[in-house]
């Protein structure tokens, strides 16, 4: 039994789902194993493959909704440290072999026009879990090879700020998209062999106990409310 699946209320909500309420309402309360997750997750999410963007606009329904109607999700414009970030991404390739153009990253240190963090994408994801298990108690223990800088303008939309008890289901999400270039153009490059190379190098990692800050003032919080989408 995965110790990160918590119970979760039998309550239904009423109003917009978005996967992580439909994978929870589908977990009728229960506790379930990793296997469990790992398959419901996978079965609803063929769509997010084929369109991970899908992620990011079902937020944005929710935000219509009641509140008592939506997750615990946020629609950000900007990242803050400790926190982890669902976001559609555009790289320039000039001295990148590859990117993920839909990251998963657990961010580190925040600054005004660029943010640096740890795209779990990079590791498969029965890794993914254990470096989610320990961020959850507050330890920081991910592969080097996961860390990058991401530019703010190359940001293509809203940030996705994840709940913590959302943080399962987002690992499971098969929303990574590695592209390189090739004569110009942006090519797949296989999920598998990113994995690959980030095993080869898996014991050289970034370890320090986990620094949450605040989104400060109400002006500096940029949550998306329905006026401001």
């Amino acid at each position: 039994m995965a110790k990160g699946f918590k119970k979760e209320s039998k309550n239904q909500k009423k109003g917009y789902k978005t996967i992580f309420e439909r994978v929870k309402d589908k977990a009728e309360g229960e506790q379930k194993s990793w296997q469990w997750y790992r398959k419901t997750v996978r079965t609803m999410a063929l769509e997010y493959k084929r369109r991970p963007d899908k992620t990011i606009l079902e937020e944005r329904k929710d935000r219509i909704d009641p509140e008592d109607s939506q997750d615990e999700n946020r629609l950000r414009r900007y990242a803050r440290q400790g926190r982890l970030f669902l976001f559609e991404y555009k790289a320039k390739m000039k001295h990148l072999p590859y990117y993920d153009t839909f990251p998963l990253v657990y961010v580190i240190k925040a600054e005004t026009d660029h943010f640096f963090g740890a795209n779990l994408h990079y590791m498969e994801p029965r890794k993914r879990m254990i470096a989610i298990e320990k961020l959850k108690n507050d330890r920081i223990d991910i592969p080097r090879a996961c860390f990058h800088k991401y530019i703010l303008d190359h940001v293509d939309g809203f940030l996705l700020d994840l709940a913590i008890d959302e943080w399962d289901t987002s690992i499971l999400l098969p929303v990574e998209h590695f592209v390189r270039e090739r004569n110009g153009v942006l090519i797949p490059y296989k999920s598998s062999d990113v994995w690959k190379e980030t095993d080869e190098d898996y014991g050289n990692k970034i370890r320090a106990k986990r620094i949450v800050k605040g989104y400060g003032k109400p002006e500096d919080i940029k949550d998306v409310t329905n006026g401001d989408i």
